[in-house]
């Protein structure tokens, strides 16, 4: 006699006996069994949750509010403690800040200006919350005094 084939059943809640196993590639974290701990954002900052380049445009375009005028020491002492990981911003050099002011008016500092010029310049303010004028220079005045 022939072997007869025995009906296949199918239950609806059953589970494959045998799990996928995760790939261990690329740091997956579950399959190692650990818990992932968060590890501070070099990049992003500590209040805004912004990035530093974004956050650098934010700072410097509401720069030229009555209460938001702060003088290029401030911005800088601002951005070292908005990004405390971050090496670079913990030199708190005035150069930086004159720097990304220069890269975001020409509307060169990010990607998202597009090349575009912000419709309002950002310009330094003293501690006073006045605006800085441009520095005279050696030629501005000899060519004064002559």
């Amino acid at each position: 006699m022939p072997k007869t084939k025995k009906a296949l059943t199918v239950k609806a809640n059953a589970q494959p006996k045998a799990k996928a196993r995760r790939s261990t590639k690329g740091g997956d974290v579950k399959a190692k069994g650990t818990t992932a701990t968060a590890k501070p954002s070099r990049n992003k900052g500590v209040r805004s949750g912004m990035k530093v380049m974004q956050y650098q445009d934010h700072t410097l375009a509401m720069n030229h509010k009555a209460d938001r005028r702060l003088s290029e020491p401030s911005l800088a002492d601002d951005w070292a403690t908005e990004f405390p990981q971050s090496d670079c911003m913990q030199r708190r050099d005035t150069k930086i800040v004159a720097s990304v002011r220069r890269l975001y008016n020409q509307g060169r500092h990010t990607k998202a200006q597009g090349g575009v010029a912000p419709e309002r310049q950002s310009v330094p303010y003293g501690d006073d919350g006045k605006p800085i004028t441009a520095k005279a220079t050696k030629k501005d005045a000899t060519a004064k005094a002559a």
